[in-house]
This record gives C-alpha cells, structure tokens and sequence, in this order.
C-alpha cells in the first residue's frame, strides 16, 4: 500500500491539520476562558447560586462544548500522528486510497467516501 500524495499535497494537508489544530485549542481557549475545565464549572456555578437551574444549564452546554473542542483536538492529532505513516490517505475499511480532494476539505478522514456512507449508515 502505497501513499497516493505528491510531497506538495502532503505538505499542504500538514500545514492545513497544523492550522485547524491551532484554531480548535484557541476556541478551547477562549471557552474555558483560560481556566481549567473543573475550574471553569465551578466558576458558573459560583456566579449566582440564586439561578442554579439556568446555571446548571450553562455548565452543561459548557461541558459539551468543551467535550466536542477536545474530541476535535485529539482527530487534528491523530490526523497528524498518521499524516507521518504510509497509510495515511487510505480507508481503514477498504485500504483504498482516499481522494486528494476529500482529504483536502477533511484531513482527518479516515475512510473513503463510500466505506464512510456505509459506516454512517450502520450507526446513525
């Protein structure tokens, strides 16, 4: 099994997953508001312990979308862990070679298209 990317192309893909992952430990950032995430769910729930019921609210919405930044985080990694082994751009289903283009607009794809439709299809 051999990489269908060019030197540019892969290049091009690193320089592009480097990105996202600054862009997502930035958003992290800017959620926890610099703050550890214990920290940061007990400063919600400090501000006005009067409005527990809408507090409690804003800490689990804080906590999903603390918990969706940091499953990013770690695809952007892994991303780039496989980025620098041979069968980066190939499906883990079908071994076939993932499409320049697709891994263009999602780096961290893990399967081709059609193996990828299967996939979503058995777990919705």
């Amino acid at each position: 099994m051999t990489t269908a990317l060019t030197p540019g192309q892969h290049a091009l893909l690193e320089s592009e997953l480097t990105l996202a992952r600054e862009h997502v430990r930035a958003a992290l950032q800017a959620q926890r508001e610099g703050a550890s995430r214990v920290a940061h769910a007990a400063a919600l729930l400090a501000d006005d312990p009067r409005d527990q019921r809408e507090h409690e609210a804003d800490r689990e919405l804080d906590q999903i979308r603390d918990a969706h930044l940091l499953a990013e985080l770690q695809q952007l990694d892994d991303a780039l862990s496989r980025l620098k082994t041979p069968g980066y751009g190939h499906c883990i289903d079908c071994a076939a070679a993932i499409p320049f283009d697709r891994l263009q607009h999602q780096p961290q794809a893990l399967r081709c298209l059609s193996c990828q439709t299967a996939a979503e299809s058995r777990h919705p």
